[in-house]
């Protein structure tokens, strides 16, 4: 299938859709059009504990569904361990080979495919402060991953988590959390404490003073509003703004 032209009316619709029912229409037609009967887009989080923010749309099977959450199995999915070791998309079948998957994370594989969910592929998906998420298609039949399909589930993904959020926070009546804005040095500063760098090695890496270096960090630390370097270097991690193998 020729997906152009389909992508394209998909980006048009998925910034005008004003319910959570639009978006589960919208990405279950293009689920669709790609082969995949089921599809899900849920963050990452304890669903029966958590309310705001949290993305929660899908059209598999009820009795799946019924199953997940009276088992919990949304703390232990391996298609949510497996996204947190790549960016794009993966098939259900590369788990095992992504991650050493638990006695209860290869049940519930195995439950999945008795209601029809026997391979898939997974897109993770993460904005700048929010819980992490996933865009999940699947179905009964093996998944070929062309470059088509993966480049079309990968768009397909991001955007649709998009909308939703914008949905959520619009009937929430919430603003989305703001990401504090860090200058380049403060990135770098934040970055090398994040390494269990203290002042003195980070000034000489980076040619400034000892006194230079701390107004940096002390600075990053009230934009943030923490007061604790390891609670900035926390926020600054889940935001996106520094990691843990370079400053920058």
């Amino acid at each position: 299938m020729y997906v152009g032209p389909k992508i394209t009316e998909f980006l048009t619709r998925a910034v005008q859709v004003d319910s959570e029912a639009d978006v589960k229409d919208l990405v279950a037609e293009m689920g669709f059009q790609l082969g995949f009967p089921r599809f899900a887009l849920v963050s990452h989080v304890d669903l029966l504990k958590e309310t705001s923010g949290v993305v929660a749309i899908s059209n598999y099977p009820e009795g799946w569904i019924d199953r997940i959450f009276a088992q919990r199995y949304y703390l232990d999915d391996p298609l949510h361990a497996a996204s947190t070791k790549t960016r794009i998309g993966f098939a259900w079948h590369d788990v095992p080979r992504m991650i050493a998957l638990t006695r209860r994370q290869s049940g519930i594989l195995g439950e999945a495919a008795d209601f029809g969910l026997n391979d898939g592929i997974t897109v993770p998906v993460h904005s700048p402060g929010e819980y992490r998420g996933t865009c999940s298609f699947g179905g009964k039949e093996l998944v070929v991953l062309s470059p088509q399909v993966r480049a079309a589930v990968q768009l397909i993904a991001v955007f649709s988590f998009e909308a939703a959020r914008r949905i959520i926070y619009a009937r929430s009546d919430q603003s989305r959390p703001a990401v504090p804005s860090l200058s380049p040095r403060h990135v770098d500063c934040v970055g090398l404490v994040a390494s269990g760098l203290g002042d003195t090695q980070i000034a000489a890496m980076l040619g400034l003073s000892e006194d230079t270096v701390h107004q940096h960090v002390s600075e990053a630390m009230r934009r943030y509003g923490v007061f604790k370097r390891t609670a900035l270097v926390f926020r600054a991690l889940f935001d996106g703004q520094i990691c843990f193998y370079k400053g920058r």
